[in-house]
């Protein structure tokens, strides 16, 4: 058996170049880089204009001072598909301490025309006394093809995943995927 070192001790030129070319990359030969995971900031989500909260069912109309859209975009492109949610913590900065929980209706995903494409199981950003972290990832078309939300819960039960959404394209709608595949919201008419 040969070993052969190409160390500081002793030098085989001939051998010890051709280990490093094999070791180094090509030039020609460009990254592969993993699709970019974007985490939605609710601090870049925006009230709603008069114009797109009348697009919307009537049972969002009472909370347009605190119904929001939330961009997810790709890097670079344009938007594809936005989150409304209603921003429970805006809500009751200025109600009574003691205001009962309302039920809000569920978060919406909709196209760049305006479709439902997808409903949320649980209010974005906080629905007391969880909060939810939205990331979005693996773009085709500007569009992300899989959504995963955390939530934080100091609740006895503690920190939890919800299913992935994902894009199917037949369908042209958002699933909840996974091994804890939850029964999906229908997107409400309008």
């Amino acid at each position: 058996m040969l070993i052969v070192s190409c160390g500081a001790f002793f030098h085989l030129p001939a051998l010890c170049d051709s280990f490093a070319d094999a070791r180094t990359p090509s030039p020609t030969k460009a990254p592969v880089h993993a699709p970019a995971w974007r985490t939605l900031d609710p601090m870049a989500c925006q009230v709603l204009t008069a114009e797109q909260l009348a697009r919307l069912p009537a049972v969002w109309h009472r909370y347009a001072a605190v119904a929001k859209g939330c961009k997810l975009s790709a890097p670079g492109r344009p938007t594809r598909l936005t989150l409304v949610s209603i921003f429970t913590e805006d809500y009751y900065r200025d109600r009574p301490v003691d205001a009962p929980w309302e039920e809000f209706p569920k978060p919406l995903l909709l196209d760049q025309d305006f479709r439902c494409v997808g409903v949320l199981p649980e209010i974005y950003p906080i629905e007391q006394p969880r909060e939810l972290t939205l990331r979005h990832g693996r773009w085709r078309d500007g569009l992300p093809q899989e959504i995963r939300i955390h939530v934080s819960n100091p609740a006895i039960g503690g920190d939890y995943k919800l299913p992935a959404m994902r894009w199917d394209p037949s369908l042209k709608l958002y699933q909840s995927k996974g091994s804890k595949t939850i029964k999906d919201i229908p997107c409400p008419t309008f």
